[in-house]
């Protein structure tokens, strides 16, 4: 029984990549352009600034991660 548990809590350590990994979205040259314009207009203290777009860039890390891919 012990054994059992052991095997099954290291199990979610694996490497392998889940299909379960998130898929990012991509955007154009056009959209990047237009979206960084919109958010150089934002206050750089802002919700959206200062935190909003940090919390989306690790998500966006971590499905990376999650894929086993790098930057």
């Amino acid at each position: 029984m012990a054994l059992a548990l052991l095997t099954m809590s290291t199990a979610g350590c694996a490497t392998a990549v889940s299909s379960a990994c998130p898929r990012e979205v991509e955007y154009s040259t056009e959209q990047q352009r237009k979206a960084a314009d919109e958010l150089s207009a934002l206050p750089r203290d802002g919700l959206v600034r200062g935190v909003m777009m940090p919390d989306y860039g690790r998500l966006r890390d971590q499905a990376r991660a999650c894929r086993g891919e790098g930057r």
